[in-house]
């Protein structure tokens, strides 16, 4: 599972990974971001606080399971038809 982005005690490359893996599961692309210095962080070009990418990571966890919903409902509408077209 994935950690509490809350924990202060999280190093910035746990978070970097936790960044990684979300956004990697939406856009299926490799974001660039780095540690700049203490809470700080560079995400696609842009500066950003921990708290703000806590917040994107979020964002992108959700957007994930949005899309796994989607596609769950899309297969069983899609075995539906399929079982009315052998009627």
């Amino acid at each position: 599972m994935h950690q509490d982005t809350n924990n202060p005690t999280l190093t910035p490359q746990q978070i970097i990974d936790s960044y990684q893996r979300a956004y990697r599961q939406v856009h299926g692309q490799e974001p660039h971001v780095t540690h700049l210095f203490a809470e700080w962080y560079q995400v696609q070009g842009e500066t950003v606080h921990r708290v703000t990418l806590f917040g994107e990571i979020s964002r992108l966890r959700g957007l994930s399971q949005h899309q796994r919903t989607i596609t769950t409902d899309k297969t069983l509408v899609q075995r539906l038809i399929a079982r009315l077209r052998r009627i």
